[in-house]
């Protein structure tokens, strides 16, 4: 997948799946690909947020960023807005498309 359209479309075509088996709550793009800035070698950086009664977040996490690195077929990066650099924040969160 190498387009911001066909990043987001696979997110929302697996959003159930991503809530059953990932308990994600919101997941949204951000970066060079929601402002179609992206290169070959550009990654896919992607803001999440899970339900609350996830417990072992870095098991569901890491899970979650091998399955769409997969899906993707380049290197994700995974942000939680709650763990935002102040710095960063800002332009993160102009950034970010949700689905």
């Amino acid at each position: 997948m190498n387009t911001k359209q066909e990043i987001l479309t696979f997110l929302q075509e697996h959003k159930d799946e991503l809530l059953s088996r990932f308990h994600v709550s919101t997941i949204g793009l951000f970066g060079s690909f929601s402002r179609g800035e992206q290169h070959a070698s550009s990654d896919v950086d992607i803001l999440v947020d899970f339900d609350e009664n996830v417990t072992d977040f870095y098991t569901v996490k890491t899970a979650l960023k091998e399955y769409l690195t997969h899906a993707f077929d380049r290197s994700t990066d995974l942000a939680r807005k709650k763990y935002l650099k102040p710095y960063a924040k800002e332009q993160i969160l102009k950034d970010v498309i949700y689905i």
